[in-house]
């Protein structure tokens, strides 16, 4: 009896994207600059902050709590205690880490106001709207120079060199979808938080305790509707795709291999929480957070290379079992005898 048998394509291999991305990085540690100067640059350069407005705020909001319930009035007493603290901390020049396509940072998590040799110095911006054309213009300058990052990962990681000049020729293109994709993702993240803010406030209004549940209902949604879109800057550089065409094609993906590549993001997401526990273990002032700042670096640019090596993988299983699904006839071939 003759029976059909079809070989299935190896699945993406979630640890050897890991080993190989890793590998490749080790191998083109200058692009390493690229986190380590912009940590550097949030050090020990001068701080462009917004105290005065974050303090005219929260006048404004102990006003308005005396108006409310004591519930409703003691969250907005936490809310104030942790602007603050921003107020001290925030340094618009964060604005650099542009999303999602940006260089990583260490110090976007903690916003020093301190280092080894002293205080770096504070300007403050007195008008809103200095603050927030000031804010986008480091955006865009932090969006261009993550393309470039961006795009020289997926060279190491994937053809084991940099080609700068092949990069920068490269660079219009991928920069226009890349600010695409960051209006699209403005216009994602802004819907989600007004919704969440209404349907939170709304309930709030009735209960404290029950609005708390809704926030972290909404938040554990609002992951599960995200998850599909971790790979939608792969495409970019990957596939030369447009914006909306790439953050397609990562649900797509994403959909097909939904338990690997919910490791992979897992492991990614673990492993970086990890290390940036141990990262940030040195004082702010002290020299040792230099080896934090490397460390950093090194993780989440080996991470990233990864992750274009393993997005490199999905693409070729899907290719292969699409392949396979047309080469195969549309009726079921039956087992025959040979006489």
């Amino acid at each position: 009896m003759n029976t059909n048998r079809i070989a299935l394509p190896e699945s993406p291999n979630v640890l050897k994207s890991l080993r190989t991305g890793f590998d490749s990085i080790t191998k083109h540690l200058t692009l390493l600059l690229f986190p380590i100067g912009l940590d550097l640059v949030l050090w020990f350069a001068p701080h462009l902050r917004i105290k005065t407005q974050i303090e005219s705020l929260i006048l404004e909001m102990n006003e308005l709590s005396a108006l409310l319930s004591p519930d409703f009035g003691e969250m907005i007493e936490t809310g104030n205690e942790i602007w603050m603290i921003a107020a001290d901390r925030v340094n618009l020049f964060i604005a650099l880490r542009s999303f999602p396509i940006g260089i990583f940072s260490l110090f976007i998590s903690i916003l020093p106001v301190k280092n080894p040799i002293g205080e770096p110095v504070f300007w403050e911006v007195p008008l809103l709207s200095s603050a927030i054309i000031i804010s986008l213009s480091l955006f865009l300058i932090g969006l261009a120079l993550g393309s470039l990052y961006f795009s020289g990962v997926r060279q190491a990681a994937l053809f084991d060199e940099v080609k700068w000049r092949v990069i920068l020729r490269e660079w219009p293109r991928i920069g226009f979808q890349s600010f695409q994709m960051s209006v699209i993702w403005l216009i994602l993240f802004l819907g989600i938080i007004v919704l969440g803010s209404c349907v939170a406030t709304g309930v709030t209004l009735f209960s404290v305790s029950l609005g708390e549940i809704v926030i972290i209902l909404f938040g554990i949604i609002s992951f599960w509707l995200v998850f599909p879109l971790f790979f939608s800057p792969h495409g970019i550089f990957s596939r030369h795709h447009k914006a909306w065409k790439s953050m397609l094609q990562s649900i797509r993906l994403t959909n097909m291999t939904f338990f690997k590549t919910g490791l992979f993001i897992l492991l990614a997401v673990l492993l970086n929480q990890v290390l940036n526990m141990i990262w940030q273990v040195p004082p702010e002032d002290s020299w040792l957070m230099l080896i934090s700042i490397i460390g950093h670096a090194f993780g989440t640019t080996g991470m990233l290379a990864a992750s274009f090596v393993y997005y490199q993988e999905m693409n070729r299983w899907v290719e292969e079992i699409q392949q396979i699904g047309t080469t195969q006839p549309s009726m079921e071939e039956r087992p025959t005898i040979e006489k």
